[in-house]
């Protein structure tokens, strides 16, 4: 963990900047402690947990070991590629993916010759013990956080380039998350959510039935143009894998401030 990442750290609920205390991060006006778990962060209180939030925390802590397999298929590689070449990154600035999980595409990033200065936040602890293990593995440094994408455990106008692929559909509160995303990026900042669509639905067999009958409606796999603020430029939607999933490209305004 570097000063860096523990300066850029606050208390979500109260918006107060923590600072690093014995192993630990306070908030100095408060006195509630949060712990650092392997290097890690942990800006999460148990109870703020709940919900899909919670049912996909739980799924990916189970779910995290295995989790890097997907990536062996082309289809994986296939998607990784897509993404990459709608988002617009350069060297030096400053990146961060809420619901990083396992770090894939910050690592693809960095295989394409892009040197920026990593960040990433999840709610499974899983996903981020096996990020920070891939990190070492493939030489990327990265500031690791666990917190909610809903109430981001950042200092405001932070990061130039702020994403979010996969997890997006199960937010408890998608207009939250999109608003934290805003907060935490600077002006002119580039910013992309990325999910797949309803097509698993539509599959033959068991595999259809069993998504028409575990997940929500299809509503909740629409992109979510609607709920992108008005002063937000560029906002453009694009199909990644044909019709298999949908990225929402924007950017932040100009800073307006005196």
């Amino acid at each position: 963990m570097t000063d860096e990442l523990i300066r850029m750290l606050r208390n979500p609920s109260t918006g107060n900047s923590l600072v690093y205390d014995d192993c630990r991060m306070l908030d100095p006006h408060t006195g509630e402690t949060f712990p650092i778990r392997n290097g890690i962060p942990v800006i999460l209180r148990k109870d703020d947990v709940f919900g899909w939030n919670r049912k996909q925390q739980v799924g990916y802590n189970l779910f995290s070991p295995l989790y890097d397999l997907l990536y062996r298929f082309k289809i994986a590689q296939r998607w990784l590629a897509e993404i990459s070449e709608i988002m617009e990154v350069r060297s030096g600035e400053h990146i961060l993916e809420t619901s990083v999980g396992t770090g894939q595409q910050i690592h693809n990033i960095k295989r394409n010759g892009i040197d920026a200065n990593f960040f990433g936040n999840d709610i499974s602890f899983g996903m981020l013990r096996r990020c920070q293990r891939n990190m070492e593995k493939w030489g990327v440094e990265i500031g690791l956080v666990q917190g909610n994408a809903e109430a981001l455990p950042f200092e405001s106008q932070l990061f130039d380039v702020v994403f979010h692929v996969g997890g997006f559909n199960f937010f408890n509160d998608k207009t939250s998350a999109i608003a934290e995303m805003i907060r935490v990026a600077r002006p002119c900042a580039k910013l992309y959510i990325a999910d797949e669509t309803d097509t698993i639905r539509d599959k033959p067999g068991l595999l259809g039935r069993i998504a028409d009958w575990y997940l929500p409606s299809r509503e909740i796999f629409t992109p979510p143009v609607d709920l992108i603020p008005d002063d937000m430029l560029n906002v453009k939607t694009h199909n990644l894998l044909g019709d298999k999933f949908w990225m929402v490209a924007f950017r932040m305004p100009e800073d307006q401030s005196p």
